[in-house]
């Protein structure tokens, strides 16, 4: 579970800014959140900003993060991690510092991160905290590491552009500390929905679960039927894993529809509309957060997607009979329909704002602090008030004339 995820002079953001997904003290909609040792925590964040505000580049920080452990140097080397513009602000020649707070696995908080510069490894950090005060597991500077490990101190020397925490998980992986934070990361998703590259891949992408586990099946028809109530049936073509290999690892899928005189025909799935399709192939994703507690973070989540399916994605996570495993949504998002106070507390609600000089910043609406001096209520009419510009984070749009030259 992500409790906080502070990032900066990442793309557009050039100050330190914090995602915090640590409940505030507010006594509304208390089914969003959930309850774990004493603290609670969001299960749902949506980031809400005027095109190039900068909401992209708060999930791609933590992209760039997650890659950045999960890759090692060697294998890095032909990828695309260096090559992007991820340095807005270069030419002050600060790094970029990133560092997330979390609850793993084995219950405990840990609080990871690093700083680099030019692909330089200039810190890196991690602790645990235990009675509300954080303890060193380990410590970088430059390529220089002190860890504590088993009750005693170590000296490290590792590369400048490799992190200690991806070398020594693949060195001692029966290191519980170290397994569950690396593991965190692998376990969490960030999905592109707004890239139509990405979206062709996450379209052809079906799991071998639909061929073999009859389950998994029934959950995934069971889910289609709640938006669409006309499906009857999946039918997979080859039906089996051994006739899919055969097949160059082709799966056909068609769903069943009932038709007139209730006869039954099927439609291949290509030809569904873009909101059953992408449902279907966001199903995995949705299941995994949900049953397995992993933080799934979502660029452009309502895109072909009708509002009321947007805010059945939303309470899907709200409600704790769905999300057994308490994982979390934090999506990036133009609906408005559904910025309002029957779906959302207000430490829910994100802005993403850029000012003139090209400096973005995210703010919490329960933070917000409106020209009266006073916060927003939790009676406010939170879409209207945002799009008349209550709460910034709207487009400035200037009068456009065609001239009409004679």
């Amino acid at each position: 579970m992500l409790i906080r995820f502070s990032f900066k002079n990442f793309k557009s953001f050039k100050n330190e800014n914090c995602l915090d997904m640590e409940a505030t003290s507010l006594k509304e909609h208390e089914y969003n959140v959930c309850k774990i040792n004493n603290a609670e925590y969001l299960k749902v964040s949506a980031i809400y900003g005027a095109n190039a505000s900068g909401k992209t580049n708060v999930l791609q920080a933590f992209e760039y993060m997650k890659r950045r452990v999960l890759v090692t140097d060697d294998s890095k080397t032909n990828s695309s991690i260096d090559s992007e513009n991820i340095y807005s602000f270069m030419i002050n020649e600060e790094p970029i510092s990133l560092e997330v707070e979390i609850l793993a696995k084995n219950k405990k908080i840990y609080k990871y991160g690093f700083d680099i510069l030019k692909n330089k490894i200039i810190s890196e950090w991690l602790y645990y905290k235990n009675i509300n005060k954080f303890y060193t597991i380990f410590n970088r500077e430059e390529g220089e590491v002190i860890a504590k490990i088993d009750k005693k101190e170590n000296k490290f020397n590792i590369t400048e552009n490799t992190l200690f925490l991806n070398a020594y998980t693949k060195l001692n992986a029966n290191n519980e500390d170290f397994t569950n934070v690396f593991n965190w990361f692998v376990n969490s998703s960030y999905l592109d929905l707004g890239n139509p590259q990405f979206e062709d891949i996450i379209t052809n992408r079906i799991s071998s679960k639909i061929l073999i586990d009859e389950n998994y099946k029934k959950e995934l028809l069971k889910f289609i039927k709640t938006f669409e109530s006309g499906i009857e049936g999946i039918k997979t073509t080859p039906d089996s894993i051994e006739a899919v290999k055969n097949n160059n690892d082709i799966i056909k899928i068609e769903l069943i529809h009932k038709g007139e005189n209730n006869t039954l025909k099927a439609l291949p799935l290509d030809m569904e509309s873009n909101g059953t399709r992408k449902m279907f192939h966001l199903f995995d994703f949705f299941m995994e957060a949900l049953k397995n507690g992993m933080v799934l973070f979502i660029d452009e989540l309502d895109a072909k997607l009708h509002p009321l399916l947007t805010r059945y994605i939303i309470n899907l996570f709200h409600n704790s009979e769905t999300n057994v495993g308490n994982g979390q949504l934090i999506y990036s998002t133009h609906d408005t329909v559904n910025l309002n106070r029957d779906t959302f507390r207000r430490d829910e609600i994100w802005f993403a704002e850029k000012d003139k000089n090209g400096v973005s910043e995210i703010y919490a609406l329960s933070d917000y602090i409106l020209d009266d001096d006073k916060k927003v209520r939790n009676d406010a009419t939170y879409n209207k008030d945002y799009l008349t510009g209550r709460y910034g984070a709207i487009p400035v749009l200037d009068e456009f004339k065609v001239v009409n030259e004679e």
